[in-house]
């Protein structure tokens, strides 16, 4: 188990040298909250089961064919689809010493809470990501490539007017309404929208493509969230951005000298950019208010003295909670997956 300790406050490259602690901390780089919009969430109460059984009914195929007179048509039968979901528990500890409590100027116990509400957002984010990115529906940089190895290109307009059209034609459901333009300068209305989530290295490789609108130029304040970078498309396909909806690191085609993304230098990096309707993906969680809107999440400070630790030499913070994402319609989400520039000129 790894636990804090307590330190002096010396350098560690120059140990001869005291220096004294501030006690304001350093800003740090704080966890996006960027996908609780792609998931609808659903609550489940507890002491009902960890396994959920959701079901749709399947709309028969179309019959153009007349009734004869005083002949009725054959009865259609009513057929579920059914989605098995189960719900998983997470959590997350953090441990510190008696004297890093007691005698370290820093104030563990503040710092644990607000590092370890920061993980948890982390760990739930990490896991829709992973959810968003296995689904069966995808194409790639190029009509041409049937593979993830294939990759060698950047996103272009091309490709994502073919992801729309696909979910178009699926009758995926667009997340926002039409937003009429404005008498502001510069300003462009909104069609019926689909989002699209990426990473933030494909920002310049969005913003070449034409017809590219900034959030600044829409009619109004208008962001489903504070990621939302911009829109393609004439506005029906809005895209918001993060550091943390990582790439798949050296899985597309040889990097060669192409000016492209690469971890290791030999392949390409391939960046997922999942494009979603409303209702394509779900989260299931139990009921409860939670703490800091985190739904069924639950924290314990445990500082006390018992039969494991007597004298109370540990300190822990823990998180716990249940969790359950799962794509409800695979036809109302696609995954483009392409390359992304290492840099321009």
């Amino acid at each position: 188990m790894s636990m804090t300790l307590y330190h002096n406050g010396y350098n560690p490259a120059n140990s001869t040298e005291q220096y004294a602690v501030m006690l304001d901390m350093l800003e740090r780089a704080e966890a996006d909250n960027v996908l609780d919009i792609a998931f609808s969430e659903v609550t489940h109460a507890k002491k009902k089961g960890r396994s959920v059984r959701f079901s749709r009914w399947a709309i028969p195929a179309t019959d153009t064919t007349p009734v004869a007179e005083g002949i009725n048509n054959t009865a259609r039968s009513l057929v579920p689809e059914d989605i098995f979901v189960t719900i998983d528990e997470y959590s997350e500890t953090f441990a510190y010493s008696s004297q890093a409590a007691d005698l370290d100027p820093l104030d563990y116990a503040k710092g644990v809470a607000e590092v370890g509400y920061d993980l948890v957002k982390l760990d739930r984010t990490a896991i829709r990501w992973a959810t968003m990115i296995a689904g069966t529906q995808r194409i790639y940089n190029s009509s041409a490539h049937t593979l993830r190895t294939q990759v060698n290109g950047v996103i272009t307009g091309g490709r994502l007017d073919q992801a729309i059209t696909i979910l178009r034609s699926a009758k995926a459901k667009p997340y926002s309404d039409l937003k009429l333009g404005s008498n502001r300068i510069g300003t462009t209305g909104l069609m019926p929208s689909f989002l699209a989530f990426a990473h933030e290295h494909l920002r310049p490789d969005f913003e070449k493509i034409p017809g590219w609108q900034p959030a600044s130029q829409y009619p109004s304040d208008v962001r489903l969230n504070a990621y939302e970078a911009g829109s393609l498309a004439s506005g029906r396909l809005r895209v918001i951005l993060s550091p943390e909806l990582e790439p798949i690191a050296d899985a597309g085609a040889s990097k060669g000298s192409a000016n492209l993304r690469s971890t290791t230098g030999t392949s390409v990096d391939v960046y997922p950019i999942v494009i979603v309707g409303k209702y394509a993906l779900k989260s299931l969680s139990l009921r409860g208010s939670g703490a800091r809107g985190s739904g069924n999440l639950d924290t314990y400070t445990i500082n006390g003295p018992d039969r494991v630790d007597p004298a109370n030499l540990t300190r822990y913070w823990s998180a716990h909670w249940y969790d359950a994402n799962f794509i409800a319609h695979e036809l109302w989400m696609i995954r483009v997956e392409v390359a992304c520039t290492a840099a321009y000129q």
